[in-house]
């Protein structure tokens, strides 16, 4: 098994894909360092009281218009009660530090940007030895299939694992030079719960910074691993590795414009698009749909991973050699 890893590991850093996964990463993160920095020179920071009141505002007066639909109001009413949490007590929720940046990155790259980098590594791993050419010689190697795709999926979620821990480190050594490096003792706070026009402030949780990263990347490792998962499915089922590659790339931008633009097409609720952005939950972001929990999300996830799985070992190991 660990050969068979080991060979689909060269196979995926041949096809270079990885490499452009971590320019990628490095462009965003540096692009974010220089607006972090610039904002810091500016003392946008000082002044960060009037900026969040202004924020408030602003909210409230689109609410007043009403030109949007209940679940983009449901997000900001919920956004509004949150900022005025942190204004209450005095707390800088987006200070610019280095530290700060590294717990982000969870949130802002976990709602699309990471799934779409994964499904450009996975989605043709299966698919890509048609295109090559070299499927039939490896179902006719004396190893069996099942290990084979399965060491294709455990490849697959060790990209998704490394992936995702290059891009923390590298918001971190971009982003330590310029902002200030302290502060992984810094208070943050997460679990707001909404019911209606009720803010519990109960179920509010005060953590250190540093342990609320590992929650907040551990949840987008879960996730990460979900999306691997299903595109090794589509891997399997598509011969193409364009097309494998479009639908899941579809999949997820069409999934996620849907589940903000039809908040009353309570079925859009089981999609797995719907439950990606966990950091985003577990951080008080609301759900594009009522009763979406993070037990009903983390669930769901694990249930679509589940099913996409068993479906592509059965169809993988009773795949037609000259198909």
């Amino acid at each position: 098994m660990l050969n068979l890893i080991e060979n689909e590991s060269l196979k995926l850093l041949r096809r270079r894909r990885f490499l452009i996964v971590v320019a990628i990463l490095f462009v965003i993160m540096t692009l974010v360092s220089y607006s972090q920095y610039r904002q810091l020179r500016q003392g946008r920071n000082e002044n960060w009281r009037a900026e969040l009141q202004e924020r408030i505002a602003r909210y409230e007066n689109r609410l007043r218009r009403g030109r949007m639909n209940e679940s983009w109001s449901r997000s900001m009413r919920a956004e509004m009660r949150r900022l005025q949490f942190y204004l209450d007590r005095g707390i800088n929720p987006e200070a610019p530090t280095a530290p700060l940046v590294v717990r982000t990155f969870a949130n802002a790259a976990g709602f699309l940007l990471l799934p779409l980098l994964i499904s450009v590594l996975g989605a043709d791993i299966v698919s890509a030895e048609n295109a090559e050419g070299t499927d039939k010689l490896l179902l006719t190697r004396p190893v069996r299939r099942w290990k084979i795709l399965l060491s294709k999926l455990l490849t697959l979620w060790m990209f998704a694992s490394i992936t995702l821990l290059t891009g923390g480190a590298l918001s971190w050594l971009v982003t330590a030079p310029v902002l200030p490096a302290g502060g992984w003792d810094a208070p943050m706070f997460n679990g707001f719960a909404f019911g209606g026009d009720q803010f519990h402030i109960e179920s509010v949780r005060e953590l250190p910074l540093w342990k609320d990263a590992l929650i907040a990347y551990g949840l987008e490792w879960y996730a990460l691993i979900a999306v691997g998962s299903i595109a090794l499915l589509l891997s399997v089922i598509f011969k193409s590795s364009a097309a494998s590659i479009g639908t899941m790339l579809a999949s997820l931008i069409g999934g996620t414009i849907l589940t903000r633009i039809s908040p009353d097409w309570t079925a859009g609720k089981y999609l797995f698009v719907s439950a990606l952005p966990l950091a985003d939950y577990y951080t008080g972001q609301l759900p594009p749909y009522e009763g979406m929990t993070m037990a009903f999300c983390i669930t769901l996830l694990g249930v679509w991973a589940a099913v996409a799985i068993g479906v592509a070992f059965v169809i993988y190991t009773r795949k037609d050699v000259f198909g």
